[in-house]
């Protein structure tokens, strides 16, 4: 018990000894190492991201192998997102748009699959009807958000 007095004793004795200075400096080094620490769970994130997306193309390529070596031809697929964009300041406008937003499997050849990337926009066009008709400024979005082998 006594050995744990004299070890409070110190501590405290010792914290009374840090200036407005040090204490500056700690907050700082405190405030670089959060910093430093969403860096590195920054970097964590994306990593897992580019090994997700490496798995998956291992994935693909297994699957295409595997068709190849029954005899039959693999299948190409893009998955895709249609969703109408309106240029308006009201939410529930946008709301309205992601909830009649749909997905569609498309087939496609094995060149265009290559060169499909995910998060290209296939089309971006205005919607010249409801210009003219009901007067608001829209268009249809047809997204790549995924693409795989069958």
């Amino acid at each position: 018990m006594k050995k744990f007095i004299i070890i409070f004793a110190v501590l405290i004795s010792l914290s009374a000894c840090y200036t407005e200075e040090d204490k500056r400096v700690l907050q700082k080094e405190c405030i670089e190492l959060q910093q430093k620490k969403s860096d590195l769970w920054r970097q964590i994130d994306s990593t897992c991201r580019i090994l997700d997306d490496y798995r998956k193309e291992v994935k693909n390529l297994q699957t295409e192998k595997l068709a190849l070596q029954n005899g039959r031809d693999p299948k190409y697929i893009i998955k895709v997102k249609i969703k109408q964009g309106t240029f308006t300041l009201d939410p529930f406008e946008h709301i309205k748009n992601e909830a009649n937003a749909m997905e569609m499997e498309l087939p496609v050849d094995k060149d265009f699959y290559n060169k499909a990337v995910i998060g290209t926009d296939l089309l971006d066009k205005l919607k010249v009807g409801s210009l003219l008709v009901n007067g608001d400024i829209s268009w249809l979005h047809f997204k790549i958000i995924d693409k795989y082998i069958k």
